[in-house]
């Protein structure tokens, strides 16, 4: 055996590579981000040969792995929870059709959440698609279960889901690659099946096939559901079920209060399918787990749906603690409280604010400005985000609201905000139909060529592959002037004046022809080597005579450079956060931000 000090994604990735998978595709979302990058460091360092790369959105990434395990070729991919909704629909059909080789769809949730619009459990979508799922603990566990996920596709011809949440991806600790890994002879094989056998009855169902087909997958059900039996630790009177980093905080609670001979707790590997039992022996059995009742509703035990355990928010060694304290096991001694956080925003020099600051310098605060995922949703901050869903809902939005207002006879600007990444993703479609329906709303593309949000992956619009493999980049201006879109301006938004110039057009023309427009501001993110390396770089001053501390440097632009000095009640430069970019002199009313 070997050790290494993973992270729990990295320990995924491992146990991924060494249980044979070589085709792992997928969509980067935080917390599952890193599993792909580990994936492809793991299969280079080992020279195996694999295709492991992100896909335009999570149900491409799930049908080409879904493709790849039919060929043969044991297979993986890898999202958030909210990207499992974008792939659903294949996802839900997946299970019927089966598998010739594995596939394990590793889905990270993020229960609080941290960096999600929703706590939404992988675990219930699972259920609902008849998908065995597995909840790995701890960080070795994350290793070990997603062979196991592997091992158990390939036995019974079904897709695995491999259910992480945040603090397990991001915990690190001391992982034991076991099998002696790293010097495995055969791990670069690579095979696919002899001959393609057109399975119509399969591939290519009837309703009537799938009825058969469905009826099939219920019986691999079953056969796993006999298979799966809790661990049970301790020997109380009272008995919690639990899964997942829930059960290590719970497990450590139990010894730290010694309340060995009051609870027993029991360990659910795979929370689904899981067999119906009869606890006759315990005075109470009351599931504990993240983030809905899946357990609970199998068992039909206490928990969420009761109010014993919070119906919201996530399961910390804190709320651990209350769930104990609200049973009668335990007293606290002392509450905990958690200050309060800082909000974030945009980094200094973000070209996404300049950006939006021109864009809002010539639409106004009356329009309406339909944001979407990515960091430019911290225009929140200052005023040019009304609306925030998921991923490409805001070039939708702009359709919905400015036809809203035509049929109404009122006159209203519109404007929706989308990246790069996430307009490949799914803020395509919606564009397509503004210029079917000729619905005259601007939609401004934000590109700094990076998906800079969950880790600064790459984009289309790269030459070089994230595994460094020659690409065909992709134009975003091609692409919208293909589907018709007949005002399409790309400029750098550093260039305040021509920014400026730009938007004012597109208003024009959205009046007069009274069809989309769009703009593509593009600038290299300035939180990556070649972002910053090509900043410009001005030395700024702040003419103190000149500032009247109106503060709208602070209140309408944000820069986090930008200080307010309370006792000069005037406008500061923290020249420890500033990279100089000088955008903030196009700001300042009283012109009292110069470059020297």
């Amino acid at each position: 055996m070997k050790k290494l000090y993973l992270s729990g994604n990295e320990a995924i990735a491992y146990g991924l590579v060494q249980a044979g998978v070589r085709f792992i595709s997928g969509y980067p979302g935080t917390p599952s981000s890193e599993i792909v990058p580990a994936a492809q460091k793991i299969t280079k360092n080992l020279d195996i040969r694999a295709f492991i790369d992100w896909a335009i959105n999570e149900k491409v990434a799930y049908e080409v792995a879904l493709s790849a395990s039919l060929s043969g070729i044991p297979s993986a991919v890898t999202m958030k929870q909210v990207g499992l909704n974008v792939a659903m629909d294949p996802f839900m059909n997946s299970a019927y059709v089966g598998t010739n080789s594995a596939m394990v769809l590793v889905s990270v949730d993020d229960p609080g959440p941290h960096s999600s619009q929703t706590e939404q459990d992988s675990r219930l979508f699972a259920m609902a698609a008849k998908i065995p799922v597995l909840d790995p603990s701890n960080i070795q566990e994350a290793y070990d279960f997603s062979k196991r996920a592997v091992e158990l596709s390939k036995k019974y011809g079904i897709p695995v889901m491999l259910r992480s949440t945040t603090r397990v991806s991001h915990g690190r600790a001391d992982v034991e690659l076991k099998e002696n890994f790293l010097n495995e002879p055969l791990i670069a094989q690579f095979k696919t099946l002899k001959d393609w056998d057109k399975k119509l009855w399969r591939y290519a169902g009837t309703p009537r096939q799938r009825l058969i087909l469905h009826a099939t997958l219920n019986e691999k059900i079953a056969e796993i559901e006999r298979e799966n039996e809790l661990k049970f630790f301790f020997n109380g009177d009272i008995l919690i079920v639990s899964s997942g980093a829930v059960f290590s905080y719970l497990y450590e609670l139990i010894e730290e209060y010694g309340l060995q001979n009051k609870l027993t707790l029991a360990k659910a590997d795979m929370p689904y399918p899981l067999k119906r039992s009869y606890f006759s022996g315990y005075g109470r059995v009351i599931t504990v787990e993240e983030s809905m009742p899946v357990i609970e509703l199998q068992l039909c035990s206490e928990g969420r749906r009761n109010g014993v355990v919070p119906k919201q928010g996530e399961l910390t060694p804190e709320v651990c603690e209350e769930i104990l304290e609200r049973i009668g096991l335990i007293k606290r001694s002392k509450t905990i409280t958690v200050p309060p956080l800082k909000r974030p925003s945009l980094c200094p020099g973000c070209a996404h604010r300049i950006a939006l600051y021109a864009v809002k310098k010539v639409f106004g605060k009356k329009a309406i400005y339909a944001g979407d995922i990515g960091c430019y949703t911290l225009a929140l901050n200052f005023g040019v985000t009304d609306t925030v869903l998921c991923m490409g809902a805001s070039v939708s939005f702009g359709f919905g609201f400015k036809k809203t207002f035509q049929l109404a006879g009122i006159e209203q600007d519109v404007v929706s905000v989308i990246g790069d990444s996430t307009f490949f993703h799914t803020g395509l479609q919606p564009l397509v139909d503004a210029v079917h329906y000729r619905v005259p709303f601007l939609t401004v593309i934000l590109d700094n060529k990076t998906v800079a949000m969950t880790g600064n992956q790459k984009t289309l619009s790269d030459e070089v592959s994230s595994s460094g493999e020659p690409v065909t980049p992709i134009s975003i201006e091609n692409i919208v002037r293909g589907i018709g879109v007949n005002f399409v301006q790309n400029l750098d938004p550093y260039d305040f004046t021509s920014s400026v110039k730009a938007l004012k057009e597109a208003k024009k023309f959205l009046k007069e022809k009274n069809e989309p427009a769009v703009i593509v501001f593009r600038h290299l993110c300035i939180n990556t080597k070649e972002g910053l390396s090509a900043n410009p770089k001005y030395n700024l001053t702040i003419d103190k005579e000149l500032c009247k501390g109106c503060k709208l440097c602070i209140t309408e632009f944000e820069c986090p450079a930008i200080v307010f000095n309370e006792e000069e009640s005037k406008a500061d430069i923290d020249q420890l956060l500033c990279i100089k970019c000088g955008c903030c002199v196009h700001v300042c009313p009283t012109k009292a931000i110069r470059w020297i």
